[in-house]
């Protein structure tokens, strides 16, 4: 009994593991994806850049401008994405995304 429980759990386990990890998703969200990588990696280093320009008595070699300028182009490539999705699932992350975006730029006053 004990052998067909541990079986379960890991079945259970395995198959949880695949659909986190392994399941295929559809090209315009893997685009959509793309995107919000590119959106997390602007945002880390604009955090990092101006946690870096708040240190008192270091060269400040933090350059915000950078990370300010990759999340304006994922706004803009975003925005050209959006006209061409057709997947449901795909426009609702594009939203969701827009949304981070948006309160990104609002909340570190970016234009």
């Amino acid at each position: 009994m004990k052998t067909f429980i541990w079986l379960l759990i890991l079945a259970v386990v395995a198959f949880l593991g695949y659909q986190y990890y392994l399941k295929s998703i559809s090209e315009e969200e893997g685009e959509v994806s793309q995107l919000e990588r590119e959106f997390k990696r602007a945002t880390d280093r604009y955090v990092s850049a101006m946690r870096e320009a708040g240190e008192i008595g270091l060269v400040v070699i933090a350059d915000p401008e950078t990370a300010i300028n990759k999340v304006k182009e994922v706004r803009e490539k975003l925005r050209e994405l959006m006209s061409k999705l057709t997947e449901e699932k795909a426009i609702s992350r594009a939203r969701a995304l827009e949304d981070q975006i948006l309160n990104f730029c609002r909340r570190n006053e970016i234009d």
